[in-house]
């Protein structure tokens, strides 16, 4: 337990002070209370005996009047309770009771005494008494009590915490101060102690150990300043020795590129990188053998190593070929082989040059040139499968346009026959009946449209040109309200937005978000549509924002799916394409549409567009597949 002594000097006080403070308090209030419980019972005693003697004419009288005074001048002590006297043959006589001063804890029992008069027991008098007052004057002397103990306490504490802080504190902090100097080597300023206790000597010990430490700290200062010098110097060196190494490990040994040294005229090396083991695999020592090159280098590269190491003339100083060499395991590796011819101090000259694995250089050259003589047949190849599959999408459309309307359009024309000329022998349900099919094959028929419009889309080739967005949205909101004029609805478009992009597609897109917008803020209070547009990030972002029935965005993913709707038919009507279509369309024009939504807060669409000239013809050849 660690605790400063300022802390254990209070503690101790403190504790010294308040047990016999407790001891003494409690025996002295023990005392107090004995005696006044007693002096109340001699009280209450004295008060039953004057009742009794009173009460002995009114009950020899039987004149209760007679007796109310000294009733009433006995209710007057208040701590009297209840009185009562009885008579044996009339039962109560009188009777007094003040219960509204039982607040006492103390326990008195009542009092009674028998009224004996001229030999004869004539009645009984009881009084009960309660210990309030008593106990009231038991805790205001215990709070006086207590009182004078915590002033005594706070005066002794305080007398001897300045005592403590002269005497003591104050010498054990110039200690500290002291030894955190030595500790510190500060070494300069005397420790100045005139003190006569035991802190004083302490004081001057100190001052003693500073003088000796200071007199062995110049000693060893002056003997260690030759030292420092000699190892610094050392250091330097050492430093400069290790940067050295460490530039030439790192320029040997951590790149990929193989130093190498060799004699003028000669066909062996005199140094080569370690990297050349990993280069062909053969150990190191090899390279060093004489006739190495000779005897791993490619026949038909021979040639270029004889301008190097059997010429040397200053104007071929510095030469750079691209060979190859035979590896252990059989394989031809590609190298790039540099070299220059140095002089030494003597005059001799040497070759000095790197190593450069090409290999994966030459083989990405290598399907460079496989490619460009293939790319022709890739791109007919392509172009034929292209227009294959747009035949294939083409006899699907005129399939489903011809073998599926046919027998749609019999069922249709024979429902409605059957309720022409039959609908009077039909009850309701049949005739409920026929209307459900009748409607069951009119939205086959619409489904089959929106088919056909789709693959009609994905093959119409792009007609890219400047449009006016703000007009194209304005023209759509327009129409919407000239179907619903009595829809109030407030509009906002952005002025004066312009892309290049194809129109028709555009205004379709557009117009399925719009109407989207429109259908789904049918049932708004306030209902607002907003079209607009905004920078993020150096993209352009296009929005149709609505104030409608939203939708959980757990659900986003089947938002741009044909068919795919996230509202019931019986809320909203559509057969689920419109957003499937507008995300052909945007794709078309290389750009990317999302939603952002909240249920009954409602939607957000954004999209990007990125359409070029360049790009229409092959969009329009492209496009067919995806959709097939």
């Amino acid at each position: 337990m660690s605790m400063t002594v300022r802390r254990a000097i209070v503690l101790a006080v403190i504790v010294g002070l308040l047990i016999p403070s407790a001891i003494i308090s409690f025996i002295t209030l023990q005392g107090q209370r004995t005696a006044l419980i007693e002096q109340l019972k001699k009280d209450h005693a004295r008060l039953t005996e004057i009742l009794v003697l009173g009460m002995q004419e009114p009950l020899w009288n039987l004149s209760a009047d007679a007796g109310m005074p000294l009733l009433n001048s006995i209710m007057d002590d208040e701590r009297v309770v209840r009185v009562l006297v009885t008579d044996p043959a009339l039962g109560t006589f009188l009777q007094a009771e003040r219960p509204e001063r039982r607040r006492g804890q103390i326990l008195i029992p009542p009092l009674r005494k028998t009224v004996v008069y001229q030999g004869s027991e004539i009645g009984v008098v009881t009084i009960e008494v309660d210990s309030g007052q008593l106990e009231a004057a038991l805790r205001d002397d215990r709070n006086k009590f207590l009182l004078t103990v915590a002033g005594q306490l706070l005066v002794s504490l305080a007398l001897i915490l300045i005592l403590m802080q002269l005497r003591v504190l104050e010498p054990l902090r110039r200690l500290m101060t002291d030894s955190r100097k030595l500790a510190q080597r500060e070494l300069e300023q005397p420790f100045l102690w005139e003190r006569k206790d035991e802190f004083g000597a302490l004081g001057r010990s100190l001052e003693t150990t500073r003088q000796s430490l200071q007199t062995l700290f110049t000693e060893l200062e002056s003997k260690n300043q030759a030292l420092e010098a000699d190892i610094m110097v050392r250091k330097q060196v050492e430093n400069q020795l290790r940067i050295s190494e460490e530039r030439y490990r790192r320029l040997v040994e951590s790149t990929k590129v193989i130093p190498w040294e060799a004699q003028s005229g000669s066909w062996r090396f005199s140094y080569v990188g370690p990297q050349a083991e990993s280069l062909l695999g053969y150990p190191l020592s090899m390279w060093y053998q004489e006739g190495f090159l000779t005897s791993y280098l490619h026949p038909d590269d021979r040639h270029f190593a004889y301008q190097i190491f059997g010429e040397t003339s200053p104007e071929q100083s510095d030469r750079e070929f691209e060979c190859r060499l035979l590896a252990a395991d059989g394989h031809n590796v590609w190298v790039s082989l540099v070299a220059s011819v140095l002089t030494d101090k003597s005059g001799e000259k040497y070759l000095q040059g790197y190593l450069i694995d090409i290999g994966a250089r030459k083989k990405v050259e290598e399907q460079l040139v496989h490619y460009r003589e293939h790319l022709e047949e890739l791109v007919e190849a392509r172009t034929a499968a292209l227009a294959s599959a747009n035949n294939e999408l083409q006899a699907f459309s005129y399939s489903v346009s011809h073998d599926l309307r046919a027998p749609l359009r019999t069922v249709d024309g024979f429902g409605q026959a059957l309720l022409e000329d039959y609908g009077d022998k039909l009850d309701d349900q049949g005739r409920d009946y026929v209307q459900r099919m009748r409607r069951a094959t009119q939205r086959m028929g619409e489904l089959i449209d929106t088919l056909l419009n789709l693959a009609r889309l994905a093959r119409s080739e792009m007609h890219l040109e400047m449009l006016s967005l703000s007009l194209l949205v304005q023209s759509i909101l327009e129409e919407l309200q000239a179907n619903e004029p009595n829809r109030k609805v407030e509009l906002r478009i952005a002025p004066e937005v312009y892309v290049h992009a194809d129109g028709k597609l555009l205004r379709s897109a557009l117009y399925n978000l719009l109407s989207n917008a429109w259908k789904f803020t049918s049932k708004a209070t306030n209902p607002e549509i907003e079209f607009g547009v905004k920078d993020t990030d150096g993209r352009r972002i296009y929005f149709v924002r609505d104030n409608g029935v939203g939708f959980d965005m757990s659900l986003a993913g089947k938002l741009f799916g044909a068919f795919q709707r996230l509202h019931t038919v019986q809320e909203f009507e559509g057969i689920g394409v419109g957003l499937a279509t507008a995300q052909r369309i945007i794709h078309r024009h290389r750009g990317e549409i999302w939603a952002e939504a909240e249920p009954s807060k409602g939607a957000t669409f954004f999209f990007t567009l990125q359409a070029n000239p360049k790009a229409s013809s092959e969009d329009a050849i492209a496009a067919p597949v995806e959709s097939a």
